[in-house]
């Protein structure tokens, strides 16, 4: 029997679907995650749930390579601060003048901190300026690590990219992430998020997600199964929703000759949000 895995051994999967098409998701760095291991995961998670989540997440990839380095140019960011960083490859992807700050639980912080030294000293990834942060979203108060980031920020202007994370957390960690990016950020800096939204708890296909999350993934963390609504991003104290797109959207525009069926695809939203000068 397959042994269960965390929550923060999903990032490995996520990587592998990446790495399986790069050329779509413009992340060419994907494979050094990639093992034996990881391809079965992800092998059982596309049979399990649906055969397109491969390609859906080469398209959320590409959504934020592109939509990142549009705004990295026009809006002169200086750091990048990726919450649920994963393994995802972004400083290694877009400007190499910024500074990456990656964020996310001890376990996969320590490890993609030893792995990237590892292939920077080897010359198979370039040298960043990179900071990596442990972080607890499930915390009850994120005052410490919002000290500690707006210490590193300063008056730079940035971006923030929450990706793949508003799955596991509920509306408090929600509540409380928001509170955080809105005191960090100045006027027209962005936040870049994605979720699902509520209406595909009624489509089977969510309900295998759930079924497989229920059956693969050990219980030793706190995580909930959540979906937002485009009514919260829309409401968000000190921010304008200056794009929307999904999964079925970024399918029309990357790859308009694939037909996918809408009832076996996790239709996954992505925003993008600009803080308001009179916040």
């Amino acid at each position: 029997m397959e042994q269960k895995i965390n929550i923060h051994e999903t990032a490995f999967v996520t990587a592998f679907f990446r790495a399986n098409n790069a050329d779509l998701s413009k992340d060419r760095y994907a494979r050094l995650w990639e093992n034996e291991s990881v391809a079965r995961h992800a092998r059982s998670y596309s049979c399990a749930v649906s055969p397109y989540e491969g390609t859906a997440h080469c398209l959320r990839n590409r959504y934020f390579y592109d939509t990142l380095t549009e705004v990295i140019e026009k809006e002169n960011v200086d750091i990048l601060f990726n919450f649920g960083c994963g393994f995802s490859m972004y400083p290694f992807l877009l400007n190499a003048k910024l500074h990456y700050i990656e964020i996310d639980t001890a376990d996969v912080i320590s490890y993609k901190k030893e792995r990237t030294k590892a292939w920077q000293k080897n010359g198979m990834l370039p040298l960043r300026n990179i900071t990596f942060v442990e972080a607890d979203f499930n915390a009850p108060s994120l005052q410490d690590l919002y000290e500690q980031l707006a210490y590193i920020k300063g008056n730079q202007r940035s971006v923030i990219l929450l990706e793949g994370v508003l799955f596991f957390l509920g509306k408090g960690d929600t509540k409380r992430l928001f509170e955080l990016f809105y005191k960090l950020q100045g006027p027209d800096e962005f936040v870049g998020s994605v979720s699902f939204e509520p209406s595909l708890e009624k489509q089977e296909v969510f309900k295998k997600l759930i079924d497989f999350v229920e059956g693969n993934l050990q219980k030793n963390q706190q995580f909930n199964y959540q979906t937002v609504p485009l009514s919260f991003y829309k409401k968000i104290e000190g921010y304008t929703l200056v794009d929307h797109q999904h999964t079925k959207s970024l399918t029309a525009q990357y790859l308009s000759d694939v037909k996918i069926s809408s009832e076996d695809i996790l239709n996954e939203h992505m925003y993008l949000l600009k803080k308001t000068r009179n916040s």
